[in-house]
């Protein structure tokens, strides 16, 4: 049944760039962690969002997942999270969030099919970041287009992640600073209103 909802999702046209390929360095302990499991909420939203009926009739998981989601999305994309950034999967996915976070990592291209805009599909994160002078040399030999450095306290600063790249027009053409300073701008401010909240 997998598939046949992937060769159903998967009627697209794969001409396209391919995705523009990041790594994060995160100095200030949290934000990079926060901006990966915001980006995967997002991506994971809009491919429930979007999913056609047919496609859920179509796959099992999918379909009691959609039926649960409330009680589970969250869960799921902290799965989500914690594969990703570990490489991993999982031996036997019981639970239902399980089952559907280790679909999600099976099946990329029928998210993508189903959900066009996922950001996956446009930008791909390379775990784990190496350091700053080893991720220069994967610039340079094209293992990754870029990567970001988070300063040590966007909070208290206001500064933004700094986008270092090969100097080609190709990743700073995609809009990559633009969308990752919008994630975490947002997680900056969430992060500012709680603060001061808690000193009241």
């Amino acid at each position: 049944m997998v598939a046949v909802l992937s060769a159903a999702l998967l009627q697209r046209d794969d001409a396209g760039p391919a995705p523009v390929r990041y790594a994060v360095v995160d100095r200030s302990g949290w934000l990079g962690d926060a901006a990966r499991r915001d980006i995967i909420a997002t991506d994971v939203r809009a491919f429930l969002d979007k999913l056609p009926a047919g496609t859920v009739a179509a796959d099992p998981v999918l379909a009691e997942f959609l039926a649960a989601r409330g009680t589970v999305e969250a869960h799921a994309v902290d799965l989500i999270h914690t594969l990703s950034v570990e490489s991993g999967r999982l031996r036997a996915p019981e639970a239902l969030h399980e089952r559907f976070a280790q679909w999600w990592m099976d099946h990329p291209d029928a998210v993508r099919a189903a959900a066009p805009d996922v950001s996956f599909a446009r930008f791909v994160e390379v775990y784990p970041a190496r350091p700053l002078g080893r991720l220069g040399e994967l610039v340079a030999d094209g293992s990754v287009d870029g990567y970001f450095v988070i300063p040590d306290d966007s909070v208290a600063t206001g500064e933004a992640p700094r986008f270092l790249g090969a100097g080609g027009a190709g990743a700073a053409a995609s809009g990559i600073e633009a969308w990752y300073g919008e994630v975490t701008e947002a997680l900056v401010a969430r992060q500012r209103v709680l603060e001061a909240n808690e000193g009241t």
